[in-house]
């Protein structure tokens, strides 16, 4: 797998986009054990790693990976079925740490041509943002120069500018409204977009369409949702939302496997099959 042009025809079906992340690195670790994250190894990440793949993927347009635990290992164990593509993360920094003490850095020894070369159909990149915060700015640049570089090595990017520091729900949909407009024109291929509206405060599904409606009048590119490891029945509720109001699809984690994957493993294989059918749920709303 070496050499080719990246495309987003190779995450998605007919421009419909129904990816399945998996590109968590120090979140994962964090969610696996709370108390030791440090002991969880690099080996039982890339186990499980190619274990969701291998159950999931075909029920997927595309899978997202990341190059640390991943990629090659997920392709090389043959776990992608014939025509999904996968996403490489660029970003060093995960969903840990203080996120908007600093902008956000490419993996070290990674980078677009480097992801184009492992067979990469695009590239992802992860910035926390807050229209309001100190590094808004800085993020912005980060999000220029990125666009650039894949688009030097023939690669699509998806941005995901993930909020931050949100010191009210209600301001969510300001916020993340917000960052759409900002990042419409940094000439993402596609953006990964948080839902607008905190459901489990707002229940109301008129202001969650009206909410989506805006951000796909702002958008031009495509737009897909991410699932913000919320419970996957909220996930699919805000998808269909979502769907109907113009989104492309969506990218979905720890609402999908999250289950799964804390699951004793005398229960595994049934978790499994739960993960594959959510999949197959989600990609039928779209």
């Amino acid at each position: 797998m070496s050499g080719t042009v990246g495309s987003l025809e190779g995450i998605s079906d007919n421009g419909k986009f129904a990816v399945f992340a998996i590109d968590h690195r120090d979140s994962l670790r964090a969610f696996l054990d709370p108390s030791d994250p440090d002991a969880i190894p690099a080996e039982t990440l890339t186990a499980l790693k190619i274990e969701l793949v291998t159950a999931g993927a075909a029920e997927a347009t595309g899978v997202m990976l990341e190059s640390e635990y991943s990629i090659p290992q997920v392709i090389d164990a043959g776990a992608l079925p014939p025509g999904v593509g996968f996403v490489a993360a660029l970003e060093a920094q995960g969903y840990l740490g203080e996120l908007g003490s600093a902008p956000t850095e490419m993996l070290q020894g990674w980078s677009p041509s480097a992801a184009r070369d492992a067979g990469a159909s695009a590239c992802k990149l992860l910035l926390p943002f807050h229209p309001d915060r100190p590094i808004a700015e800085l993020q912005e640049k980060v999000a220029l120069e990125t666009v650039a570089r894949c688009h030097d090595a023939g690669m699509p990017l998806v941005l995901e500018p993930l909020f931050y520091g949100l010191d009210d729900p209600a301001d969510r949909p300001r916020v993340v409204i917000e960052t759409a407009n900002r990042f419409a024109a940094a000439g993402a291929d596609l953006l990964k977009l948080p839902f607008p509206i905190d459901t489990s405060v707002d229940e109301d599904r008129d202001h969650w369409h009206a909410s989506c409606v805006t951000i796909s009048s702002l958008v031009r590119s495509p737009w897909v949702l991410l699932s913000g490891g919320g419970t996957f029945d909220a996930f699919a509720a805000q998808v269909e939302v979502a769907r109907a109001a113009g989104a492309a699809g969506f990218m979905v984690g720890r609402a999908l496997w999250g289950e799964a994957v804390l699951a004793p493993l005398s229960e595994r294989t049934a978790r499994l099959e739960v993960v594959r059918r959510r999949l197959a749920h989600l990609r039928g709303l779209l």
